[in-house]
């Protein structure tokens, strides 16, 4: 920057001035005038090549920041879509959990209402023999023809009680074995619909596998499902033509290359934008600097100029 001797109304101090200008110009009637017109000159051009700096920073600031808000909102929509596909996979994955245990205790379930079903089938053979043994015995009470051994009376009278009870058991049959084998159809079809092939668990599993989810209920997904293919028109034998589209992003999203590859250009260019910011300043400080000097100069011209003098 200029710096320039302060000057006084003394003829001293105009000598002085006069004495320190180079050059081999004839100085005209205030040798500082003429040095300040010169300087006046130079800092008028500096003050122009400041401003048009400062110009083309502000315009490369305000593009720059236009493009960092349209990257950071394609960015945040990634960022809030992977965050959802993430939620969403934790769900998937303590669903799969209580499908886990959900079948498991259809599958304990199913066992325990066999061997309910294999126990009552023992129980009812063991009471057709015994009514088979009772059956039997009647008959040959019958054919005793003994007046103690009549019906109602004495010992009889218990044998038929017994009779009664073992028609009552039978009794039973029918409806206890439609409803165990009710329970057990109603336990099958559970089973099956939740842990069989096609079942719930199996549709959650492939909508975790989709989603490249990971668990410990249910097998591990392939790490990269959709490999990453490049955007071609490629010509089949029918003369028509297919349009693979790029990106085709990969799940989960915070490990794709192109979320990686976007964030990464998103903090580049959130960097670039402060070091502008700062660049800016800089210019806008320089031209303001120089503008204040060369307003101070015209004024200080305008005081001493010869022509104002005889005013």
């Amino acid at each position: 920057m200029l710096v320039y001797d302060k000057i006084c109304n003394i003829d001293r101090d105009i000598f002085d001035c006069c004495h320190k200008n180079p050059g081999n110009e004839t100085p005209g009637g205030d040798c500082c005038y003429d040095a300040w017109v010169k300087d006046l000159v130079q800092v008028t051009a500096d003050w122009k090549q400041a401003n048009a700096d400062a110009q083309n920073k502000e315009t490369e600031y305000n593009l720059t920041v236009e493009e960092l808000e349209r990257l950071k909102g394609w960015w945040s929509d990634w960022e809030a879509t992977d965050e959802k596909a993430d939620a969403l996979c934790r769900q998937l994955e303590l669903f799969t959990l209580h499908l886990c245990k959900v079948c498991m205790v259809t599958e304990k379930t199913n066992d325990a209402i066999e061997i309910l079903f294999c126990m009552t089938e023992d129980l009812y053979i063991r009471v057709d023999k015994l009514k088979a043994s009772y059956d039997k015995l009647i008959q040959c009470i019958q054919c005793l023809k003994r007046p103690e051994l009549a019906p109602g009376v004495g010992i009889m009278k218990c044998i038929e009680n017994y009779g009664a009870k073992l028609d009552a058991v039978i009794l039973t049959r029918d409806v206890l074995i439609t409803q165990i084998v009710t329970a057990l159809e109603l336990a099958y079809g559970m089973h099956l619909s939740i842990c069989e092939d096609y079942g719930l668990k199996e549709v959650i599993l492939y909508w975790k596998k989709k989603f490249n989810c990971g668990g410990t209920c249910g097998e591990q997904p392939n790490p990269n499902p959709y490999p990453q293919q490049q955007a071609k028109i490629e010509h089949s034998g029918y003369a028509k033509e297919c349009c693979c589209l790029e990106p085709r992003i990969s799940l989960p999203i915070d490990e794709d290359e192109y979320f990686i590859h976007l964030e990464n250009d998103y903090k580049k260019l959130k960097n670039e934008v402060v070091q502008l910011k700062k660049d800016l300043d800089a210019a806008k400080e320089k031209r303001d600097a120089l503008l204040s000097c060369k307003q101070s100069l015209e004024k200080a011209i305008e005081e001493v100029n010869p022509a104002n003098k005889c005013k």
